[in-house]
């Protein structure tokens, strides 16, 4: 069953208040030096910057700024190089309701899901209470053994990356993520999400919503998956494959705050989704 909102409540004014006093979203700890030097970096189409995304030709400096403006809420003065940017509340709020509306709907149809993060350390905590939940309602959630076909005895399965940034893929609580050198590591390439599409094409085994940020969303995206992302003030890729139509929902949020810190994020996807997380019910 999927449960009512009634049963597990989070109001928009109690989210908003949390977001801002653990600096989520309103003045978050991303400062506006860093917004704007990635924003040109991603104008310069800098391959780290693009997370996979197929940048259109029409997103220069200007619009970019005009696009982080609208659906980030950072100043959209281009004579602002430094200091204490913003990401509004009420932009990720609004944001936070799609993503859980996706959610649910894919639970509906019982979807199999993929979660994958390029931030093991933080936005891992978010997916993996998630993935717990669409389990618990019978959705499957897409393993590296079931798109590989093997388990490895000692370290588990396991994708290898040679470049641009080497390493594994590795899986922990239904959370795709890079691994290198005893290691579970953050990044932005979408090489990694390349290596576990090219075993989903090869298997024919294939998600209805994939879960995920950074280059594991925007590859994602752009090979034509339903994915919804997390993406910061400063990671305005993924903000484009939103306006592209490649990604369905990208919410704008800080997404450096440790699991401490998201519990209230957890909470109210849970209840707009009409879930429970079996492991905190």
């Amino acid at each position: 069953m999927i449960y009512n909102d009634k049963q597990m409540t989070m109001s928009v004014d109690v989210l908003r208040r949390d977001l801002i006093e653990r600096r989520i979203a309103g003045r978050v700890p991303t400062d506006r030096a860093s917004n704007i030097n990635n924003l040109r970096a991603l104008a310069r189409r800098d391959p780290h910057y693009m997370f996979g995304v197929d940048i259109h030709d029409e997103w220069n400096e200007e619009t970019l700024l005009g696009l982080m403006h609208r659906r980030v809420g950072i100043s959209d003065n281009p004579n602002f190089d430094e200091g204490q940017d913003i990401i509004d509340p009420a932009l990720t709020v609004s944001a936070l309701e799609r993503y859980a509306q996706m959610i649910r709907d894919s639970v509906s149809r019982s979807d199999a899901f993929l979660f994958a993060t390029g931030h093991p350390s933080c936005l891992a905590w978010i997916y993996a209470s998630l993935a717990r939940a669409v389990r618990a309602q019978g959705c499957p959630v897409i393993s590296l053994e079931t798109i590989t076909g093997s388990d490895n005895p000692v370290t588990g399965t396991t994708l290898t990356v040679a470049e641009p940034e080497p390493g594994e893929v590795r899986q922990v609580e239904g959370v795709m993520m890079r691994y290198r050198n005893g290691n579970l590591m953050h990044t932005h390439e979408p090489g990694f999400m390349e290596e576990v599409i090219g075993c989903l094409d090869a298997t024919g085994v294939h998600p209805g919503l994939v879960v995920a940020d950074h280059g594991w969303a925007g590859a994602s995206g752009r090979h034509g998956y339903r994915t919804i992302g997390i993406a910061d003030c400063n990671d305005p890729a993924l903000f484009v494959a939103e306006a592209q139509d490649e990604v369905e929902v990208c919410v704008p949020m800080d997404d450096g705050m440790p699991p401490s810190q998201l519990q209230g994020i957890v909470r109210f996807i849970l209840s707009r989704a009409g879930l429970k997380d079996p492991a905190r019910a």
